[in-house]
């Protein structure tokens, strides 16, 4: 018997446990109608909490960056003089031009400042956003009113080192958002020691849910990843663990995966054989793949009991995936994965891949790294492939209802709570 065959627990159907999901066909509709995107951008992007970035791009008090978020806006993530994090809307209170650009206005910055200053007639504000002076401020015919002159404001709040804003200001806190289970389990990661960091960043031409769906299940690895683990597909197949051996928890609206992966190579002295053009020598020569480095680093405890909370057998990494677009991928070889899906469009979006690992101490070390680098971006782009495919086969609605297998339970999951969040908003019910 295999390693991958040892995997198998002999577990009956995931989706039976979710009886409110249902096991018939369903409809894409939610993915190609214009209609329910701008449904779903009023009721879930502009009320749900969103990350925009990490701690680390603000390393000292007076820096900056901005996010350009279509549909939603252009907002400037500053830490004032006191350490605090604000998020503010980059418009100013004269005439709506956008404040904080260099060449380009619709091109993201960065930069430190102690205080932002508009283009256009040189009002100036503080990095909170407050109005600090008013150009020719004899000119204008009333009293200006300085508590109302300023950048907005949007809600703020860093957990683990991650950035997240809200555009609505009812919004519940973040802790009270992402629930007891999940910031336990996902706070108990050192973070601060994961700062060699990684980012793959591409523009997609397909719905941001249809992007999702592709890295929640474990259905396609063998066929669209094919050749990475074994270029005949029949054997392929034979190296993705069955499907009875992952562990699912669905905590509406998140949701998490435990993932099992191969035991790690056993050391080995001497030559690793003639170059081959294949993954697994590449593999063996930098003692590093997909599934992480193998020789994994005592000095960083991350592995603490909050990890595979399913306890699976060879486990590799949990997947948390954050309502409504963010998945945070704790890997048990030492680094994390983040993806995210911004949309702009009922047909298109932004897809953000970040991976971070712990300086390395050695060139091995590094080199490992950019082996796992290199492997992760190379599936990131196999799986951009199918979502383009996708979407642009289901904009012809040929075919309206498709069937998802056992293995696609979290896709029913996902799907099913964008719908109950826009149908909860537009009855009026989502305060």
């Amino acid at each position: 018997m295999s390693s991958i065959d040892k995997l198998a627990t002999g577990r009956e159907k995931y989706t039976l446990d979710y009886p409110e999901l249902g096991t018939g066909p369903v409809s894409y509709e939610d993915s190609i109608s214009e209609e329910f995107f701008e449904a779903e951008r009023e009721a879930i992007f502009k009320r749900t909490w969103l990350k925009v970035g990490r701690i680390e791009q603000l390393p000292r008090n007076g820096t900056f960056f901005t996010r350009e978020l279509k549909g939603l806006g252009s907002i400037v993530i500053s830490r004032h003089t006191d350490g605090k994090v604000y998020a503010l809307h980059n418009i100013c209170a004269h005439r709506g031009n956008k404040v904080v650009w260099q060449e380009h206005p619709a091109e993201e910055s960065k930069g430190s400042a102690r205080q932002f200053q508009c283009k256009y007639h040189g009002w100036r504000y503080g990095l909170d956003g407050k109005c600090s002076y008013v150009t020719k401020r004899d000119q204008f015919f009333d009293s200006l009113p300085d508590d109302e002159l300023g950048m907005p404001q949007l809600q703020c709040e860093v957990f683990a080192g991650f950035i997240f804003v809200n555009f609505s200001p009812d919004a519940p806190p973040l802790r009270e958002f992402l629930g007891e289970k999940l910031v336990r389990e996902l706070e108990c990661w050192p973070y601060e020691k994961f700062t060699n960091h990684w980012s793959f960043r591409t523009y997609v031409k397909g719905n941001w849910k249809i992007g999702i769906d592709a890295l929640l299940e474990w259905y396609h690895p063998a066929y669209v990843h094919g050749r990475f683990l074994d270029v005949d597909v029949n054997q392929a197949e034979k190296l993705v663990p069955p499907m009875d051996s992952y562990h699912y928890d669905l905590f509406a609206p998140h949701m998490l995966t435990s993932v099992p992966g191969p035991p790690p190579l056993k050391k080995k002295q001497g030559s690793v054989g003639p170059p081959e053009r294949n993954e697994d020598w590449i593999y063996k020569l930098f003692r590093a793949g997909l599934f992480g480095p193998d020789d994994l680093r005592e000095d960083l405890g991350y592995l603490t009991p909050e990890r595979n909370p399913g306890e699976v057998r060879y486990w590799s990494n949990d997947q948390y995936w954050l309502f409504p677009n963010l998945s945070i991928q704790l890997w048990g070889r030492g680094y994390v994965i983040t993806y995210q899906y911004i949309p702009d469009s009922v047909g298109g979006h932004n897809y953000e891949v970040d991976i971070y690992f712990p300086e390395p101490k050695t060139a091995s070390e590094r080199l490992a790294q950019e082996v796992v680098v290199d492997s992760t971006i190379e599936f990131a782009m196999q799986d951009t492939n199918t979502v383009e495919a996708s979407y642009s086969a289901l904009a012809n609605r040929a075919l309206q209802q498709f069937h998802l297998s056992d293995m696609e339970l979290m896709i029913r999951q996902f799907h099913h709570v964008v719908r109950q969040a826009v149908a909860a908003h537009q009855a009026g019910n989502d305060k």
